[in-house]
Order: structure tokens, then sequence, then C-alpha cells
């Protein structure tokens, strides 16, 4: 058996599985946040391409522009792999759903019954 202690921490971090789903994930975000920006650039977008190109500066926005596509759509696709984490079908969510309401069924009133005069009243 191997001891976990004896590993270096690199190695030991690439076994949990944790920081590998958040490896892949940001990774799986990254490349379609540099696809995106490829695209808004090859769709010139805005007119974006041609400004971006007449800058004296031309590096910062598209720098600006890369970095915020990143947060978000890391975010997105880490986000989303976390939220599927109990998912045991195809159809994706989670196991804790509720019994679907069946057509036909009889359904029943609820009654409730408030105090006059609680808190919030206006008298």
């Amino acid at each position: 058996m191997v001891d976990k202690s004896s590993k270096p921490g690199l190695l030991r971090l690439l076994e949990d599985p944790l920081f590998r789903l958040l490896a892949v994930n940001g990774a799986a975000g990254i490349c379609v946040a540099f696809l995106v920006l490829g695209g808004i650039f090859w769709s010139n977008i805005g007119n974006l391409r041609v400004l971006v190109l007449n800058a004296e500066d031309p590096v910062l926005p598209v720098l600006m522009l890369a970095f915020a596509l990143v947060i978000t759509l890391v975010s997105v696709v880490v986000g989303s792999a976390i939220m599927l984490l109990g998912e045991t079908g195809r159809g994706g969510g989670t196991s804790f759903r509720l019994p679907p309401v069946r057509l036909g069924q009889q359904r029943q009133q609820a009654t409730v019954t408030v105090a006059a005069g609680g808190k919030g009243s206006s008298r």
C-alpha cells in the first residue's frame, strides 16, 4: 500500500477528483473562451476587428476582452460541471426531484388561517 503522504504535493493534488474536475473543466472553458474570441473577431461583430486593428495599442483591448470571456465562460463550464455532479441518468439535473403530477389526479385545496392584527398589520 502506498502512503499518500510520501508523494510530492503536485502528485497528491493530481489524484484529487475535485481538482481534476476543476482543472479539466477550467481548461475546456478557456478553450471555449478563445473560440468565442476568435469568432467575434472573425465575424467582425460591431466592427470590433476594424476598431482594434486601427487602435494605437491593439493588444490592450484584445487582452481585456479575452480576460472577460475567460472569467465568464470558465465560470459557466465549471459551474455546470459542479451542478451535474449528482446526475445519475442522462437527463441532467440531480436525483432530488419532486414526483411528477399525474393528469386526472384530484387536487385538494389547502386551508390557510391568518391571524388578524399580527405583525405587519396596518392597524
